[in-house]
């Protein structure tokens, strides 16, 4: 049997007249998604429209009216986009067998708990081990979530250490310029990737200057990192699987092309890759819209996920670290490097 599980963790037609109490016309909202969606050029719109109107015609209620928008994204297998609608939001959740969602239901637990709490282990006293879950910040707050991160790394690393584990295992998305701000020690580059839109243009660049995030030219956070150490060149271990999504996804796509540098676990979650814009219909009516798809620093293009370099299925404990088995893969990379 097959139920779907929500893995979002922050979570025109001609009809001129207004649907079910909404206060803005239904086909604004569609002709909105149809010119702006990454997924525009290949999808099927005539097919879409009529089913669309149809579901627009039966709808008794302004949520009905709400739901035929998800009619939409589920035709464009858009699981990232979303409405938000009276404080709920609606969107194409992907659907899983049982075996697979008894598998993710505690990562998303634990996910949800972690949410904004950054950790830090010192593993064989020459490694650091650095968790970053999601984080959800806005204005104000996403520098101090950044400086947050940045702390929480700066205060473990020292000269003697030897590698990172970098855990986005656990990261379900949210505020990406606090996460890049955040280990911008860690970057050994300025352009860090960016997102390609419909037309086919890199319309967003990301840039680390001065140890803070820059999206084209508009710099993101205000971050002052502690440590003095030149961390761009230190062996770092990238841990990813299926509930790393949205920005975090993303974060580990500015990471691809860095040197000495691996990714290890299982597939980041389908179809989560995507950079999402945020539009506002009215007081209690929003789209969160996929408009690019994600690129690293070599323009590489992330349509679908994020894959490692060395896959490990399963093994997780986030308890007893020294028993994680993606965790102790890790380890054995770094210690190679360091032989060598």
């Amino acid at each position: 049997m097959k139920k779907q599980i929500l893995l979002i963790l922050a979570l025109s037609i001609s009809t001129s007249k207004l649907v079910a109490q909404i206060p803005i016309k239904m086909d604004s909202i569609f002709n909105f998604i149809k010119r702006e969606s990454i997924y525009t050029k290949i999808a099927d719109w005539n097919k879409i429209e009529v089913g669309f109107k149809e579901k627009i015609k039966l709808a008794k209620k302004d949520v009905d009216s709400i739901n035929a928008l998800v009619y939409v994204f589920e035709q464009l297998n858009d699981y990232h986009s979303a409405i938000y609608y009276n404080n709920r939001g609606y969107a194409n959740y992907p659907v899983f067998d049982d075996s697979t969602r008894n598998k993710l239901l505690p990562l998303i637990k634990l996910s949800q708990e972690r949410t904004g709490i950054f950790t830090a282990q010192v593993l064989e006293n020459n490694y650091i081990y650095l968790q970053v879950p999601g984080i959800s910040a806005f204005g104000d707050d996403v520098t101090k979530f950044g400086q947050k991160l940045s702390d929480t790394l700066c205060n473990y690393v020292t000269a003697k250490t030897k590698g990172i584990i970098l855990d986005l295992r656990i990261n379900g998305g949210g505020q990406f310029s606090s996460m890049a701000a955040g280990i911008a020690p860690l970057y050994d580059s300025k352009y860090i990737g960016g997102g390609i839109n419909n037309s086919s243009k890199i319309s967003t660049k990301f840039f680390i200057k001065d140890g803070n995030l820059f999206m084209n030219t508009i710099q993101s956070t205000t971050i002052k990192h502690k440590t003095k150490l030149n961390l761009s060149k230190i062996p770092l271990v990238v841990l990813i699987g299926p509930i790393t999504m949205s920005s975090g996804s993303i974060l580990g796509i500015t990471l691809k092309g860095r040197k000495n540098t691996i990714f290890i676990g299982e597939n980041t979650a389908d179809g989560y890759t995507t950079c999402n814009n945020y539009f506002t219909f009215g007081e209690q009516l929003a789209l969160n819209l996929a408009i690019e798809h994600s690129v690293d620093r070599n323009n590489t293009i992330y349509k679908q996920f994020l894959m490692p370099d060395r896959i490990i299925n399963g093994g997780d404990n986030f308890d007893k670290l020294e028993t994680d088995k993606k965790i102790v893969e890790g380890l054995k990379w770094l210690k190679s490097l360091n032989k060598k």
